[in-house]
């Protein structure tokens, strides 16, 4: 017994005439009498009694085709699930981001996806890259998006570029450097700076940039890895920020935040690039997620952001 054995008495049960339920089924009637004598031999028992001119369902058939339409019921609904799976549309999408994403893509991207996607549910670790790679490896996120500059070449994993962020130096609308037509490395040094936690190559880029030697500490009066804390202490004091101009679109936009002109910054930048297990297959939806911020990427990228895709 297979499931169109099922489909084919349902529809005879529903029709009562083997012309008719044969019309249905796109079959010959030859066929359809062929198939369903074919089940009842299985069964060991008679679902129809039928004559030249009537066909009727036995006890037994009538207690057979009930189990059957529930069975067929379930079967459309494992096939509607199972290809809304398969283009996105439902189902869990666990990743990680870390500070920069968060603020520069995953805003954007994650609204788009809510209005395309009302289905699909979304879980996001944020964090730094350390945090978010064990999280990976203990399969807690199918994926994470990050800075991974620090993250040592490894077999078991995969890494896609997505962007590289141009960084710069920022402070609040009415910061004592804005007075001043020009600013020094030691200008800015004075104040402090808030940020993330950055890769070993952007500290040694800062150091240059701003004439201090290997052996000297950048002067990070505020480090955490979050963002909107980070921003509020800038705005509301003297510290600089460090971070990536994607990540201020809005207050750089109301003048709550200022940019400040330094040589040289750009030779800083934070690349964002896709981590993933070595050899797994990320599911239908989490290709959705990726294909998301590629086009937000893909929309901001004029202003605010380098393709290294």
């Amino acid at each position: 017994m297979d499931i169109k054995h099922l489909r084919y008495a349902t529809a005879l049960g529903e029709e009562l005439n083997f012309a008719r339920a044969a019309q249905k089924l796109h079959l010959s009637q030859p066929a359809l009498s062929r198939a369903i004598q074919t089940l009842e031999e299985q069964l060991g028992f008679l679902l129809f009694d039928r004559d030249k001119r009537n066909v009727a369902t036995t006890t037994a058939g009538d207690a057979f085709l009930q189990e059957a339409k529930g069975i067929l019921f379930q079967m459309r609904t494992l096939e509607l699930n199972m290809a809304q799976l398969r283009d996105g549309s439902v189902g869990l999408v666990a990743f990680g981001a870390g500070p920069s994403p968060i603020n520069s893509l995953l805003n954007e991207t994650l609204g788009k996806l809510r209005r395309q996607y009302p289905c699909l549910s979304l879980r996001v670790d944020s964090s730094n890259w350390r945090y978010l790679l064990l999280h990976l490896r203990a399969e807690e996120v199918e994926f994470f998006v990050a800075d991974t500059r620090d993250i040592s070449i490894q077999h078991d994993l995969a890494v896609m570029p997505l962007c590289r962020l141009p960084g710069g130096f920022y402070c609040r609308e009415g910061h004592p450097l804005l007075d001043r037509a020009h600013c020094s490395s030691g200008d800015i040094l004075h104040y402090g700076f808030a940020a993330n936690s950055m890769p070993t190559s952007v500290h040694a880029s800062l150091k240059k940039l701003l004439g201090l030697t290997a052996e000297q500490s950048l002067p990070i009066i505020l480090e955490c890895d979050n963002f909107s804390l980070l921003k509020e202490q800038v705005l509301n004091g003297n510290l600089i920020l460090l971070a990536p101009r994607a990540s201020l679109v809005h207050e750089l936009k109301m003048g709550t935040l200022k940019e400040l002109v330094i040589c040289g910054t750009e030779s800083l930048f934070t690349d964002i690039d896709i981590v993933h297990i070595q050899g797994r297959t990320l599911s239908p939806s989490a290709k959705i997620v990726v294909d998301a911020l590629r086009e937000t990427i893909t929309n901001q990228l004029p202003e605010f952001m380098r393709a290294r895709l």
